[in-house]
């Protein structure tokens, strides 16, 4: 019988989560789904034991490959997919049990090609943040509904005094695996490859239904990983995501999605902030680093042509920091903000 689902879960060095998160997955009330595991080049026992699932169960396929990124993984599950939609789960989270049988039902009930939920953010195995979808209950459809809420993901509307970020995860969904196949949707090789994917799937949806559930579990821990380090590549790597966005940003219709975007552009200053901040880096070298961010030209002339007094307060102020080069101080500001959190 054909898969009413396809999961896919990229797999790379996370021996310590994913029987958490794989038995998630066969515990889910929507028994008619194919699990796909891929191999991302582990070096640690991971592979070994998405071979053990494979060898056990009928409806969960594992491939193995070089390592080549998520965005390459999660494309390698979707060209593998038989299921009618497809989902993402990251290795080290996990979906409760009803997760994909309310999406699914949410899916069938609307005809939608995508449906959104929430999630909930764990930290020692315990609940620190519940976020529902701000759309929630709703469902749209054609081209200008859909184009109106695809807006929100380059960013808050001028004046908007919102900071939480529009959910942008592609693991909150399901997607119509003909509608990604046909029009050849994949993720790029990027920063926030999840809010480029979803840049590009939206135009091609005629229908996307938004639940209230939050079943999706983000494991958030203070572990050591890539987002904790610095390297001259995440520098590269924050700018090239924020002159793809621009790029993209500049051939829509709606001139909109440019303000939009440069203020997404600061949401990412914050985080990139967040990331030299966390280094082994001393303070001087810091802030020389910042001051790279800063000086090019993408990122300069952006912040330029946007009414910074519009801002949240705490948004405001730290980004009038970074204008005027006052590195030190948006160190200082990202630290109290990390420890009010």
């Amino acid at each position: 019988m054909k898969p009413l689902l396809s999961v896919v879960v990229p797999i790379y060095n996370v021996e310590a989560y994913l029987d958490e998160c794989v038995g998630s997955l066969l515990n889910q009330t929507l028994k008619n789904i194919e699990i796909i595991l891929v191999d991302d080049g582990s070096q640690d026992k991971s592979g070994e034991i998405a071979d053990r699932y494979g060898e056990k169960y009928e409806n969960v396929k594992v491939i193995h490959q070089k390592n080549s990124g998520l965005g390459h993984a999660r494309n390698t599950g979707i060209k593998a997919a038989s299921g009618d939609y497809v989902g993402f789960v990251d290795s080290d989270d996990w979906a409760e049990p009803e997760m994909y049988s309310r999406l699914y039902d949410a899916a069938v009930k609307s005809k939608a090609d995508i449906v959104v939920s929430g999630l909930c953010e764990i930290t020692s195995g315990k609940i620190v943040k519940e976020e529902r979808h701000p759309l929630a209950g709703q469902t749209i459809s054609g081209y200008e509904q859909i184009m109106s809420v695809r807006k929100n993901l380059y960013g808050h509307a001028r004046g908007d005094k919102t900071v939480q970020l529009f959910p942008m995860s592609a693991c909150i969904g399901i997607y119509r695996t003909s509608m990604l196949r046909e029009n050849n949707l994949f993720f790029r090789e990027i920063l926030s490859e999840d809010l480029i994917f979803n840049l590009d799937v939206y135009p091609y949806a005629k229908v996307i239904s938004f639940t209230g559930d939050t079943d999706y579990r983000y494991r958030k821990e203070q572990q050591q990983s890539i987002t904790n380090t610095f390297s001259e590549k995440k520098l590269h790597r924050y700018i090239e995501l924020i002159d793809f966005l621009f790029q993209m940003a500049n051939n829509e219709e709606d001139t909109e999605c440019c303000e939009r975007a440069r203020r997404i552009l600061i949401d990412y200053t914050r985080t990139y902030v967040g990331v030299v901040d966390s280094s082994s880096l001393s303070f001087s070298q810091k802030k020389k680093e910042l001051k790279k961010f800063a000086e090019y030209k993408v990122v300069r002339d952006n912040w330029n042509k946007y009414p910074i007094r519009e801002l949240p307060v705490q948004q405001m102020i730290f980004q009038y920091a970074m204008i005027k080069g006052y590195y030190g101080t948006a160190l200082i500001l990202n630290a109290v903000r990390r420890l009010l959190k």
